[in-house]
C-alpha cells in the first residue's frame, strides 16, 4: 500500500503569519525543525550544513539582540536630552523665522519669547513658548535668562514681526 507522502501536510491546520513580512528566530528554529524532521532517513543533512544554519541562527538572534539593545538606548537618549534641554525652560529665547515667497524672495524675522516647555515627537525636540509657538531649537540665535516680569509677560508681538533686528 502506497501512501501519499504530502497527505501528512494536507491534514495540518498551517497557520500562515500575514502580520509580519520578515522571519524572525521563531520562524527559522520551525524551518529548521520541519527541515530536519522531513529529511530522508538514508540521506541525512551533511554536518557542515546544518553547521551552516546554527551559525546563519545565531548570526540573526544576535542581530536581533543588538537591535533590542539600540532601540533601548535611542529612547533612553530621547529622555536624557529632554532632561539636559529642560534647563531652559522659563529662559528667553529669540529665534529667526525665514519666509519663501513665491516671487523667489524670502524675509527673515527674529522672534522673542519665554520657553514655558519642550515637546518631543519621533525623535525631534521642540521649545514650546508663552505665546504657543513652536521652535526649533536649530533656528536660536539667542538664550538668556529672563530679565524682569514686564519681560516676561509674553506680549511681545513675537507673530507680527515688529521686533526685527539688525
Amino acid at each position: 500500500m502506497n501512501i501519499d507522502p504530502t497527505l501528512q501536510w494536507q491534514n495540518q491546520n498551517n497557520q500562515v503569519s500575514t502580520h509580519k513580512d520578515t522571519l524572525g528566530k521563531d520562524d527559522f528554529l520551525k524551518l529548521l525543525l520541519t527541515q530536519l524532521q522531513a529529511q530522508d532517513p538514508m540521506d541525512p543533512m551533511q554536518d557542515t550544513q546544518f553547521i551552516s544554519q546554527m551559525a546563519t541562527f545565531t548570526s540573526l538572534e544576535q542581530t536581533n539582540n543588538m537591535t533590542d539593545l539600540l532601540t533601548q538606548f535611542v529612547n533612553s537618549q530621547s529622555k536624557n536630552m529632554i532632561g539636559q534641554m529642560s534647563n531652559v525652560i522659563g529662559k528667553t529665547v529669540t529665534w529667526q523665522e525665514t519666509t519663501q515667497y513665491d516671487d523667489g524672495t524670502s524675509d527673515v524675522q527674529n522672534h522673542t519669547d519665554v520657553i514655558t516647555g519642550i515637546s518631543s515627537k519621533d525623535g525631534e525636540i521642540t521649545y514650546l513658548t508663552k505665546s504657543g509657538d513652536k521652535v526649533d531649537p536649530d533656528s536660536v540665535i539667542k538664550l538668556e535668562e529672563t530679565g524682569s516680569k514686564d519681560d516676561s509677560s509674553g506680549d511681545n508681538d513675537s507673530s507680527s514681526g515688529d521686533d526685527k533686528k539688525s
